[in-house]
Formats: C-alpha cells, structure tokens, sequence
C-alpha cells in the first residue's frame, strides 16, 4: 500500500512551531522523569525513616526493661542497706546491754538506796535513786566510782528532804 498524503502540503504545522512541540516533549520527558526520581527517593526515604522509628522504638523498649530491671536492684540493695544497718544496731546495742549488764549488780544490788527511776539509751544510763542514810549514799557512790564500765559520771540533782532523806539524779556514760 502506498501512502497517499490527502492533505495539501501548506495545511500542515510549521516548522517553527514542530520545534517547539518537540521541545515541549523533551522537557515533559525531563520533567516527568525528575519526578518519577524525586517519587522513588522520596519513598525510600520514607521507607528509610520508618526502619529507623521501629529501631528507636526497639531501644526505647530494651532501656525502659532495663531501668526496670535496675531499679528493682536499686530497690533490693536499699533494703539489703536497711537491713546491715539495722544489724548493725542491734549489734551495737548487744554490746552496750552486756556493759549495762554487768552495771545492772552495782546499781540493784545496794542495800539502803532506791532506785526510783532507770532509763538506759545506747551509751547513757540515767538513775533517780533516793537513800535516807548519807553512809549508805556514800557506799553507792564509791561502788559507781569503781566501777570501770563507766567512762564518765555526772551528778544531775541532788536534794535533801528530812521526810525522804536524800534524793538524787545521776548520768552514767558507758565506755
């Protein structure tokens, strides 16, 4: 078949006018390959984006596990403190119960003095006593001073009622 052209040669497009179609086409092709490659890199960079919020997300997870895990150790090792502490005192307590033991001989066994009021404080004995003889008083006295559990003595009161006898307050320092 032979291409027969029905149309007369001075109806068709300038020449003018067929180049600027055909850079019009080129820079359609330009521009639409430009955004098929600004599409693609925009996609992986929201693929991108979105692997490293799933390794964020994966982190946070592990350090909030991990600052569980640590402080139910914090937790452990305060009572674990408490507890040593409290061994510790009762310890400290044990030791100055044995000196107030060996004290407790000299402060009852004494004929002739009364003890009214006796408070014991780690390191500290506090005696209310009375006595209505000076010698028996005396006696007491010299007995506490002898004593070698005792690292100092104060006299806190001292009175004289002559329907009681003589009445007096003493603080012991244990050593």
């Amino acid at each position: 078949m032979a291409k027969i052209n029905l149309l007369p040669p001075d109806l068709g497009p300038n020449a003018s006018v067929l180049k600027f179609l055909n850079l019009a086409k080129k820079i359609a092709v330009i521009i639409g390959s430009a955004f098929f490659v600004f599409g693609l890199l925009l996609i992986g960079y929201i693929v991108f984006l979105r692997i490293q919020i799933q390794a964020s997300a994966k982190r946070s997870e592990g350090l909030k596990n991990s600052i569980t895990a640590l402080k139910s150790t914090e937790q452990s090792l305060y009572l674990l403190k408490e507890r040593t502490g409290k061994i510790k005192e009762l310890l400290a307590k044990e030791t100055q119960e044995d000196s107030l033991a060996g004290s407790s001989s000299v402060l009852i066994n004494h004929p002739g003095v009364t003890l009214t009021q006796v408070t014991a404080s780690p390191g500290k004995i506090n005696i209310s006593a009375g006595s209505q003889k000076t010698g028996d008083l005396n006696s007491f006295f010299e007995n506490i001073l002898s004593d070698n559990n005792y690292q100092n003595i104060k006299l806190t009161s001292f009175m004289f009622n002559p329907k009681t006898g003589y009445i007096f307050g003493l603080e012991l320092n244990l050593k």
